[in-house]
């Protein structure tokens, strides 16, 4: 999506991509880390001053990647990864028909 007009990813599905980072955001941060978190603290997290939404979601994804590789091994882990991966499946099955009807995917 990164490249693409912004236009064609607004609304429906930006958001429900935005809602799966900051879902994700909190599994890692607070449920497995143990931080103070909030959705503000999510958002600021992904530094959405920058004008380019997309992009910013695509680096968040990629650090949230990196964070979940530092803390493998921490007490919780698994479940905490297991019970985003249930929260994602759940999301990514609403937000798939969205993208496909934009004309992203297959």
């Amino acid at each position: 999506m990164h490249g693409q007009a912004f236009e064609r990813v607004r609304g429906e599905l930006l958001f429900e991509l935005e809602r799966l980072v900051v879902a994700e955001h909190a599994a890692l941060h607070s449920d497995l880390l143990g931080e103070r978190w909030s959705p503000h603290s999510a958002y600021r997290w992904i530094r959405y001053e920058d004008p380019d939404p997309i992009a910013r979601l695509i680096d968040a994804s990629g650090r949230l990647a990196r964070g979940w590789s530092e803390a493998a091994g921490r007490p919780g882990f698994a479940a905490a990864r297991s019970s985003f991966e249930a929260e994602e499946a759940l999301r990514l099955a609403q937000v798939l028909p969205l993208a496909r009807a934009l004309g992203y995917g297959g």
